[in-house]
């Protein structure tokens, strides 16, 4: 769905396969899955909680085995990736 300059307040919003523009969020839970893309375009956050879910949690748990547990080699990994993230590459 999109949804457009819309407030949300006290929601908990899925982005999977949704596209917000110019939305604002109040005192709502944010959840990422990893199921499909969604977008967020000049977008407004107030007190809000980021959750990540399923696919998404699995990301993160294989992003923080491979920094904690594979040595320098994985922290290579991990870091190169947020560099690359934080440089618009990917």
């Amino acid at each position: 769905m999109i949804f457009t300059n819309k407030t949300f307040k006290n929601e908990t919003i899925d982005l999977d396969f949704n596209r917000f523009r110019e939305c604002s969020f109040v005192d709502c839970k944010i959840t990422y899955r990893g199921f499909g893309t969604f977008e967020l375009s000049n977008c407004q956050f107030d007190r809000v909680s980021w959750n990540f879910a399923d696919a998404a949690a699995h990301t993160l748990s294989f992003l923080k085995s491979m920094y904690h547990g594979s040595g320098d080699g994985g922290k290579k990994l991990v870091e190169d990736t947020f560099h690359n993230i934080r440089n618009n590459v990917y």
